[in-house]
């Protein structure tokens, strides 16, 4: 195996394949980049058994890839990325050298660095399911954004450490939830489709990152254990989450006793003040709701106090008084992305719809907390 291939170049696809492999790999192969060298292009390949990433590099004037001899090789992803990254050159040879051993050569120097035979690398079905839709670039980035956020970061209830993707009547309901809190985006379709699904939401931040501005669209292939998403030369595979996800249209509620639209920065700086005072760790906001005035306080008997007045705010409806979560608020006004908040109030201890007014397709909820003070 021998070739030469720009560096930048190279180091983009090895980057891109290396989101897959984990320092904590179940196989001594899996923390390596497997590297097929054809007659006429490359195939990197990455894994930890969970997220597998493989990319083709065709000859072309943007790589200047040349290839003298095919072959393959398993070099430690970690070391690889390093050295092609550091070398000062604008190309870089690649070559074996007997079974386990490359020599790197570039302008400068040379590195020698010790691999494994292909043949040590797991045999991954990268075979494509048939079912597929298409999403724009930044159609999948705004799911994403506007979801992953919500999902549980622990491992009790595994199902909701993922984003549903339920696809059902010519619309993709893509929903994020931790029990505590619901973030659900809903995208119309170009063509019917039927399934519901869930993706890890690591794997899918993972996808989003490996996008670069050339990518115009990306193919989502899935079955009942896989979901595909296939980019320019590139196909991110990941393992689907098992379990039923929660009938999230129970959540949301559907009337409202009250509502507040405010200006989102300054609903994002009053909360943001006061993050240091929390209580056991958690930033809790307390909400008092009038037509008159909405002031937002916080107490802790260790740290201290606060109250403000929000004073760009329209609210109407029944006085209110509620505790939620101020980070969950946060989280919510940056992930809707907006100029105004609109926050829709179902009553005392109920459900709190958190929209933007401007975009319809996403809304967010989060459920009060009971406060003793």
């Amino acid at each position: 195996m021998k070739f030469t291939i720009d560096r930048k170049y190279f180091y983009t696809q090895l980057s891109i394949v290396s989101r897959a492999i984990s320092s904590f790999s179940p196989l001594p192969a899996l923390s390596g980049i497997c590297i097929e060298v054809d007659q006429d292009h490359i195939v990197l390949t990455g894994s930890d058994s969970n997220i597998s990433i493989r990319t083709y590099i065709y000859k072309g004037e943007e790589n200047q890839l040349q290839i003298e001899s095919t072959g393959s090789i398993v070099l430690e992803s970690r070391y690889l990325l390093e050295i092609i990254h550091k070398i000062e050159s604008t190309m870089v040879e690649l070559e074996v050298m007997d079974f386990e051993l490359v020599r790197i050569t570039s302008t400068n120097g040379k590195f020698n660095l010790n691999g494994m035979e292909a043949g040590q690398y797991p045999n991954i079905d990268f075979d494509q399911p048939t079912h597929s839709i298409q999403l724009s670039r930044d159609t999948l980035s705004q799911i994403v954004s506007q979801t992953a956020f919500a999902c549980s970061e622990n491992d009790q209830r595994p199902v909701l450490s993922g984003v549903n993707f339920a696809a059902k009547d010519g619309y993709l309901y893509c929903s994020g939830t931790d029990s505590y809190r619901l973030a659900r985006k809903t995208i119309a379709l170009q063509a019917e489709s039927n399934f519901n699904i869930t993706i890890p939401s690591k794997s899918l931040q993972e996808v989003v990152r490996s996008l670069s501005e050339e990518i115009d669209a990306v193919q989502l292939y899935i079955d009942s254990k896989k979901a595909q998403f296939v980019f320019g030369k590139t196909i991110f595979q990941t393992r689907l989450l098992d379990g039923t996800f929660p009938s999230v249209e129970k959540i949301i509620p559907t009337s409202s006793v009250a509502s507040m639209v405010v200006d989102a920065h300054e609903l994002a700086s009053v909360i943001d003040r006061t993050n240091f005072i929390r209580n056991d760790k958690v930033h809790l906001v307390k909400l008092e709701c009038s037509p008159e005035i909405v002031r937002i306080k916080t107490n802790s008997t260790e740290i201290g106090s606060s109250d403000e007045v929000l004073t760009d705010c329209i609210y109407k409806g029944d006085h209110l008084t509620l505790t939620c979560n101020g980070s969950y608020i946060l989280d919510a006004i940056r992930a809707l992305n907006g100029s105004k908040v609109d926050l829709e109030f179902s009553g005392d201890m109920r459900p709190i719809r958190i929209l933007n007014p401007e975009d319809d397709s996403i809304v967010i909820v989060i459920v009060p907390v009971r406060s003793y003070d």
